[in-house]
C-alpha cells in the first residue's frame, strides 16, 4: 500500500508538471497546443521545452511526417514524465517487428466528448467542441464551462487483454497487443482521450477512455493545473468535465 501510495504521488506530480507545460506553452503561444500538428505530432511533443526536453524537441523535424526515420528517432524514447509507475506496458513499445512508432504513454490529452470508436458497442458518437484535435486555437477564454470544470489530461494503461494484433502482422498477427497510448503520435486514442468512452473500461484497447491501475480510479489534470484522483464518478458528470463549452453543471465532482 505505501509502494502504491508513492507511485500514485509520482503520476500526479508527472501530470501537475504536465499542467505547468501546457500553461507556459499558453503563455507563449496564445493557445494551448493542437491535438495533432500537420506532421501527427502530438501535443506532448509540443511541450517538451516546458518539461527541460529541450534537446529532445529541437531534434524533431516538423515539417517531416511522424514516421520519417528522423522523427521516429525522438519519439521512440521513453520520457519519464510520461510514465505512471504504476503502469505495466506488459510488451515492447515500440513494437519493432510489427511497424509501430511510438515510445509509450501513460497519459492522453483531452480531444473531448466525441467517441471516435463504432456506436456498435453501445456508446454513441457526440458532436461536442474539442478540446485540442487539429485545432491550435484553443484559449483559456474559450473554455466558457471554467478552468476547473474541464479536463486537460488524464491517465491510460495497457491493462486491456482482448486487443489483438491484426493477422497479418508480422511476428505478432492474432496475439494480444496490450493497448496502444504512444506520447509522440498525434491520433485519437494514441495521444488523445474522450470521456465519450466509460470511465475505466479495461477490458477494450485502442478505445481512447481514460483508466489507470492505481485502485480504485485514476488521475486526471484539470485545465487550471490542478490533478485530481477520481474514483466513482456519475457518468453525465465525467462526461460533461471533457468538454469546454457544453456549459454542463459539474460541481462537486
Amino acid at each position: 500500500m505505501a509502494r502504491e501510495a508513492s507511485r500514485r504521488t509520482s503520476c500526479s506530480n508527472n501530470l501537475k508538471q504536465i499542467g505547468i507545460a501546457l500553461h507556459l506553452y499558453h503563455d507563449t503561444n496564445n493557445c494551448f497546443p493542437a491535438g495533432s500538428h500537420s506532421s501527427i505530432a502530438s501535443g506532448f511533443i509540443a511541450i517538451l521545452p516546458h518539461l527541460e526536453q529541450s534537446t529532445v524537441y529541437d531534434q524533431y523535424d516538423f515539417r517531416r511526417y511522424y514516421t520519417d526515420p528522423i522523427n521516429t528517432a525522438v519519439i521512440n524514447r521513453r520520457i519519464p514524465m510520461y510514465l505512471c509507475p504504476s503502469m505495466d506496458t506488459r510488451r515492447p513499445v515500440h513494437y519493432v517487428s510489427a511497424n509501430e512508432v511510438g515510445g509509450p504513454s501513460s497519459y492522453l490529452l483531452n480531444e473531448g466528448t466525441r467517441s471516435y470508436m463504432a456506436v456498435a458497442d453501445g456508446i454513441a458518437p457526440l458532436v461536442w467542441p474539442e478540446f485540442g484535435y487539429q485545432n491550435a486555437y484553443v484559449t483559456f477564454g474559450s473554455i466558457t464551462d471554467g478552468t476547473s470544470n474541464t479536463f486537460a489530461a488524464g491517465e491510460t494503461t495497457y491493462s486491456m487483454p482482448d486487443y489483438l494484433w491484426a493477422a497479418s502482422t508480422p511476428g505478432v498477427g492474432g496475439t494480444v497487443r496490450w493497448g496502444t497510448a504512444r506520447w509522440g503520435v498525434g491520433y485519437p486514442a494514441i495521444s488523445m482521450g474522450t470521456t465519450g468512452r466509460p470511465f475505466n473500461l479495461r477490458r477494450v484497447a485502442g478505445n481512447g477512455g481514460y483508466q489507470s491501475m492505481h485502485p480504485q480510479g485514476a488521475n486526471f489534470l484539470l485545465v487550471d493545473g490542478s490533478v485530481r484522483f477520481l474514483g466513482s464518478i456519475n457518468a453525465q458528470t465525467y462526461l460533461a468535465l471533457g468538454s469546454r463549452n457544453g456549459q454542463e453543471v459539474t460541481s462537486g465532482f
